[in-house]
């Protein structure tokens, strides 16, 4: 079997505010309990002592979150901080000093082999009493979560002080922010087992005038958790709830002044400018410091995310990045810039702000908003995974039974300066979808690559393992997406809170620090599923009829064999609504079987089978009131050549119901036939990509960036048996060449060359020359009795190397390779 592999080469001012004083008042505030918000966590313990937390991200680099200080007068991180940390003032009052802000910061950085790296702009993490800690200098110039009216217009602008969730309880008069007082702060961890911090209080706020922002009364939480997706990225949060007798209206906000290093030895580090991140998602910012490259970004990529974003000079408002400088306005995000645009000037002390729309609580209703911060060095990856889906049924904010459901997958190397060897994704189908194996696809950074095998989805463990072998660089992507029908079994496996949860899993290697170590990331998203007035089910069986089977999911066959097919929609006794018509119930076998069709036969409601003599298509359907049903059934004799698996279902079109809902095309489970008897390849690659360089006369070994196509075989016999690639550099009908004729020159050592493993494509494997004879991919044999082995994982990204000599031509080339498989002796 041949394939062909082709080769690429081608601020400081001074501001005077006239201030207007209103009355103040300050209402009763209510008990602190850690149960207070529903956060997902349940095992909150009150500490009178902060800690702190670290995400490794490869070697001695790790991302810290804390609250409060998490440093020594060293500036250095004791491993003892991850238990006792060295700051008691979390829960302290707030304080507001001109632009500054003390107590009960978040507190986000890096540990680069025990010294401490901060990510926003502070003073000395230290006294001037060398021996002495600071505690209240983390983080002084950024006033984090603000709330303000979405109309506040004030001149004096939208200060720390006056807008802060932490405000200023000892000398609030002046701003009437209060901000949050009975501070308790909790310690807990997350279903990963990693550390999560929270403080809560209560807040109040009664309308100044001169700074218009607004009277309210809530209990609020702020939160800091590690994303649950396994990256290095920390989530920072806040619940509020209105505690006030009145409905309260708001935008949030979150101010944070930048910086990267722990020193402020040279300007630099605090001028740093802030980039877009593309997409709407965010921002950066990166910068040199004590000769190692850093970046910060910031991203909206989490439940209730925010809605604008801009970089703006640091400035005593807040808002100033938003468009008219007001929280009405805008920000970057409406441009729809593309990765990299700079949103800051080099030369100013830079700043961003964070914006979420407007939202109204009643009196006790509660509302969540979140960000992500990940920092990094060069040349670390960041994958960061999500899960999202659309219903493409209705658009009401509901789903239901019956409901298509479009998910989409997908991974992003935030990274600085990286490299993801992307291996493949793993999706854990749970009961109550029915996924559609025809809709699913595959794509690299926005381009769609070949499409999943049908055998990539194993009805029988309901996961779907789709093989990503793609080279991400940073910022680069790859997606799947696929279809799927919510179905009755979806109300039986809900969570407590209603939900049905779907979980993936995306695997892969930082190749610029650790190739060798398969990594796993994790995305889920929650689908609230509601009981459909209508319900009905709609299935497709299979049985060897030469076997003597009975109707089941899936059987095994080969060529000759009688199959038999049974197709059932039924609509359940308790079912309020029924089935007024629908278009047809069809079935389109694919190549691989022939239909008998003699034996085409038809039950309606009656009860009463009939020959369908004109083919596959019933025609009209209806009514199927609650408790009847119709079906279809047939049989196949199996004609495939070739091992491998003829997956089949059938469907229902324009489906309507008594209540006048409509589904314009629902199908049944997959019945699969797995055809035995065939040595075969079902799949080989049909892309090795090692991009594109320049030579310059010296030699040069290139690894490949992507590979297209799936490696799969089929060998149902019992023996054991090796898979082999060759290449034959000398033939001129299979060498690497030129469409012009220029050829690429090997050596003794081999021109190509693919990591031959030993039992797993696990191991580290090492590099073999494929030779015109034929190169095992892996030394030890393969088992037999296979139906779909699949083996992508041994021809992926950085699994294959070409050896340029000093003399190569400019040129694009393109060769075959071969594949064979032997039986072991």
């Amino acid at each position: 079997m041949r394939k062909k592999l082709y080769f690429l080469m081608g601020f400081f001012s001074i501001i005077f505010t006239f201030l207007i004083f209103n009355n103040i008042t300050v209402s009763a505030a209510t008990a602190i309990s850690a149960s207070d918000f529903d956060d997902g966590i349940t095992n909150w313990r009150a500490s009178g002592n902060n800690q702190i937390a670290e995400i490794p991200i490869a070697n001695n680099l790790k991302l810290g979150y804390a609250f409060g200080l998490a440093s020594n007068t060293s500036n250095q991180i004791p491993s003892s901080y991850l238990t006792s940390g060295p700051d008691s003032s979390i829960t302290n009052n707030s304080v507001a000093a001109g632009m500054n802000l003390y107590f009960s910061k978040m507190n986000i950085f890096l540990d680069d082999g025990g010294n401490y790296i901060s990510s926003v702009f502070q003073g000395s993490n230290s006294a001037s009493n060398a021996t002495t800690l600071n505690q209240q200098n983390v983080s002084t110039t950024s006033p984090r979560f603000m709330i303000s009216p979405e109309n506040s217009t004030s001149l004096n602008g939208r200060t720390g002080s006056a807008f802060s969730i932490l405000g200023s309880p000892d000398s609030y008069g002046s701003t009437g922010n209060a901000g949050m007082t009975s501070k308790h702060f909790y310690i807990g961890s997350d279903k990963n087992g990693n550390p999560a911090y929270k403080i809560v209080g209560n807040f109040s706020r009664t309308n100044n005038s001169g700074y218009k922002n607004g009277t309210y009364n809530m209990e609020i939480e702020l939160l800091l958790r590690a994303s649950p997706s396994n990256s290095a990225i920390v989530q920072r949060e806040m619940y509020v709830k209105n505690t006030a007798s009145t409905d309260a209206s708001f935008v949030t906000l979150f101010g944070e002044d930048t910086k990267l290093g722990s020193s402020n030895n040279g300007i630099s580090n605090d001028h740093v400018p802030i980039w877009d991140l593309g997409n709407k998602q965010g921002l950066y910012i990166q910068d040199i410091y004590s000769s190692k490259e850093y970046r910060l970004m910031t991203t909206n990529q989490l439940p209730d995310g925010f809605d604008s974003y801009n970089g703006q000079a640091m400035s005593t408002n807040w808002t100033s990045g938003l468009s008219g400088g007001v929280p009405s306005g805008t920000g970057a995000e409406v441009n729809d810039n593309p990765k990299g645009t700079q949103l800051t000037a080099s030369a100013v002390d830079s700043s961003y702000i964070l914006k979420w729309n407007e939202k109204t609580l009643k009196p006790n209703e509660t509302a969540h908003f979140g960000s992500t911060m990940g920092v990094t060095a060069k040349p670390y990856s960041i994958p960061t995974p999500t899960k999202t889906y659309t219903n493409e049924t209705r658009s009401d904010g509901t789903n239901r039974v019956g409901d298509k459901l479009k998910f989409s997958l997908k991974l992003v190397n935030n990274g600085y300066g990286a490299k993801w060897n992307s291996q493949q994704i793993v999706d854990q189908i749970p009961k109550g979808l029915q996924i559609d194996t025809s809709s699913i696809t595959r794509s690299y950074n926005g381009t769609a690559a070949s499409q999943p095998d049908p055998t990539d989805y194993d009805s029988t463990t309901r996961k779907l393992t789709v093989p990503m072998p793609f080279q991400l660089t940073d910022d680069q992507y790859e997606t799947v997406t696929f279809e799927a029908t919510l179905t009755n079994d979806a109300l039986s496996n809900l969570n407590e809170s209603g939900n049905l949860v779907n979980s993936a899993e995306f695997l892969g290697s930082d190749y610029m620090v650790s190739p060798t170590i398969i990594d796993t990331f994790n995305a889920s998203v929650d689908i609230p599923v509601q009981a459909a007035d209508f319900n009905s089910s709609f299935t497709k069986q299979v049985k060897n009829i030469s076997n003597n089977e009975d109707y089941q999911n899936s059987t095994t066959g080969k060529k000759g064999d009688k199959i038999g097919y049974l197709i059932t929609y039924s609509v359940a006794p308790s079912s309020k609504d029924y089935l007024v018509s629908a278009t047809t119930i069809n079935d389109e076998v694919p190549s691989g079987l022939e239909v008998d069709l003699s034996s085409i036969q038809a039950k309606g409601t009656t009860g009463d089978w009939y020959n369908q003599t004109w083919g596959m298509n019933v025609g009209a359907v209806g009514p199927i009131k609650a408790g009847q049903n119709v079906q279809l059934r047939f049989e196949a004799t199996v004609t495939a050549n070739s091992a491998g698996t003829i997956t089949n279902n059938a469907y229902i079109t324009n489906v309507k119901t008594s209540a006048g809902q409509t589904y314009s095309k629902v199908l049944t489970n997959d019945a699969d036939l797995n055809v035995q008897n065939v040595n075969t390849f079902l799949s080989v690659p049909n892309l090795i990509d090692f991009g594109s360089t320049n030579v310059y006369g010296k030699a040069k070994t290139l690894t490949n960036v992507k590979t297209n196509g799936e490696l799969i075989v089929s060998h149902p016999n019992s023996n054991n048996f090796n898979v082999n690639v060759s290449y034959d550099n000398d033939d001129a009908t299979s060498q690497l060449k030129t469409t012009d004729g220029k050829t690429l020159p090997s050596d003794d050592s081999g021109l190509i060359f693919i990591k031959q493993r030993t039992s797993s494509s696990d191991d580290v494997g090492t590099w073999q020359p494929i030779s015109p004879t034929g190169t095992p991919i892996q030394t030890s044999d393969f088992a037999g009795n296979q139906q779909s082995l699949q083996l992508t994982n041994y021809v992926g990204v950085n699994n294959w190397k070409l050896k340029l000599a000093p003399t190569v031509e400019t040129g694009s080339y393109s060769g075959t390779l071969t594949w064979t498989m032997s039986e072991s002796v």
